[in-house]
């Protein structure tokens, strides 16, 4: 990012350089240092570790709220402090701080800006989703009206472009383009996918480009003799030595991870260099690229689903553990595959695994357990799709309809039946309302528990370990099955 950005501003002197939000968290090294790795990074991006960057601008995602409580707004506050660049939020209102508690407030942390660049005055609101809202969190104002208030505020005050920095739902980018029309921004730069985007909605566009830093968006905006504006636009990609990785920028990051593994295998009384060490090897290949375990039955997701499952049965008493067993994709960072033969460090895992997930078993009925299902296949692509164990369906991805729900039981497959209770596995972040936002599972509670279970990521140590040289061998047997798609399915009609 650094290269492309200094190999732009050769020709474009006061290029403006945008970032909108989830970099704080979730990550291995956030768990130890709630994002100063990030932002120490970041800082570099204008070439100096020292100076405030004028034209760098930052909005809040969602997981930038991840930590709650004091201990989160003491951590977020300082992050801003670090900042050499601004933050900006249109939409996010943060709580006063009294006599014990902290305050979020940084002469970095703006609600617009208004800045020039290649002789265009322009303008800069930003804002986000509210799926996230810690108790420092005061209000999260409505995005599109939000949306609509600073653009004319920002007209007003000369702007000839206007920027809307967002961190929404693509759906809910267009959304706001396609009500405000000429009344809101001329381009939206967002984030919340982790795939890019290019869409078009009320004759404006909302460009998203991948996330980890996989590609970045360039665009060109240019105010015609009237006022009005066209937008080019293109994707670099940001792989490999294309272009070359800045030498400064490496230098710290290789000085982050090196520092990280040292303290995180101290704190966890392991010898050095046990994020490298080898638990367990894989036969198959595991397949954890976000795109796939969002949006599809994986190899890796089954693995994972059904550690979950036998987390929560009970050794001696098969009548009283989890029949079937369901977990957020969103839940599971690797975003990577593990080729088949490969090792699985202890980084695999810890990366896997950037959440606690204490488990827990629930007894719901199969009219919920097809409402959580409804809800997933309506959520493909995003972190709320489940993967699952013990369990099969079918759905039909044009009408996002869910079809012939399937108990994998251990005499065969059997249909399920409408009147039917279950015992089923799942992550306290899913039943959990006090925890956060469910991924829109509100259907559960805990006041469906039956039982509180262990960590996901023990049982899943466990289970490498046990499979010893052999290695574990997950693959995809038909549990997800698309109704237009080939391949093994093990739902099965009812009669």
């Amino acid at each position: 990012m650094r290269t492309l950005r200094r190999q732009l501003e050769a020709d474009h002197p006061d290029l403006l350089v945008f970032h909108a939000g989830d970099f704080l968290y979730p990550s291995l090294l956030s768990r130890l240092y709630h994002g100063e790795q990030m932002v120490d990074v970041l800082n570099l991006l204008d070439g100096d570790a020292q100076a405030f960057d004028p034209h760098f601008f930052i909005t809040f995602g969602n997981h930038e709220l991840d930590a709650a409580g004091d201990e989160g707004a003491t951590q977020l506050d300082q992050r801003l402090a670090q900042s050499q660049f601004r933050w900006i939020t249109s939409n996010l209102h943060f709580q006063e701080g009294g006599k014990d508690s902290p305050e979020i407030a940084d002469p970095r942390l703006t609600d617009h800006v208004l800045t020039e660049a290649g002789g265009v005055r322009v303008g800069i609101f930003a804002v986000t989703l509210d799926n996230q809202q810690p108790s420092y969190v005061r209000a999260i104002d409505d995005p599109i009206e939000t949306a609509r208030r600073y653009t004319a505020l920002l007209r007003g005050r000369g702007a000839e472009v206007v920027i809307g920095l967002t961190h929404l739902e693509l759906e809910e980018d267009l959304l706001l383009l396609e009500t405000l029309r000429e009344d809101g921004p001329d381009l939206i730069l967002g984030g919340h996918e982790h795939d890019r985007q290019r869409q078009q909605a009320g004759g404006r566009w909302v460009f998203k480009a991948d996330a980890d830093a996989v590609s970045a968006v360039v665009a060109t905006l240019t105010v015609g003799p009237e006022g009005g504006v066209t937008v080019d636009q293109r994707f670099e990609d940001l792989m490999g030595d294309e272009p070359p990785p800045d030498p400064l920028v490496s230098q710290h990051a290789d000085a982050w991870i090196r520092r990280h593994e040292q303290e995180f295998c101290t704190a966890a009384g392991l010898p050095s260099g046990c994020l490298g060490r080898t638990l367990g090897t894989t036969q198959t290949r595991l397949v954890g690229e976000e795109l796939a375990i969002r949006s599809r039955e994986t190899s890796l997701g089954n693995w994972v689903a059904d550690q979950l499952r036998a987390e929560l049965q009970s050794e001696g008493a098969p009548d009283q553990g989890a029949q079937v067993a369901v977990i957020n994709s969103g839940g599971l960072r690797l975003n990577r595959d593990l080729p088949a033969g490969s090792p699985v460090s202890r980084r695999d895992l810890e990366e896997l695994f950037a959440f606690p997930n204490p488990t827990v078993l629930l007894q719901i009925d199969v009219k919920t357990l097809e409402k959580m299902l409804q809800r997933s296949v309506e959520q493909r692509g995003e972190g709320a799709w489940l993967q699952v164990s013990g369990l099969a369906f079918r759905y039909d991805p044009d009408r996002q309809r869910v079809l012939d729900l399937t108990l994998l039981a251990p005499e065969g497959p059997r249909p399920l039946e409408p009147g039917e209770v279950l015992r089923v596995a799942t992550v306290n972040f899913l039943a959990d309302p006090a925890i956060g936002d469910q991924d829109g599972y509100t259907m559960l509670g805990l006041h469906q528990r039956l039982a509180r279970g262990g960590s996901l990521e023990k049982r899943a140590l466990k289970a490498l370990q046990a499979a010893g040289t052999e290695g574990i061998a997950p693959t995809v047997e038909g549990r997800i099955c698309a109704v237009d798609a080939p391949g093994p399915c093990l739902a099965v009609a009812s009669p």
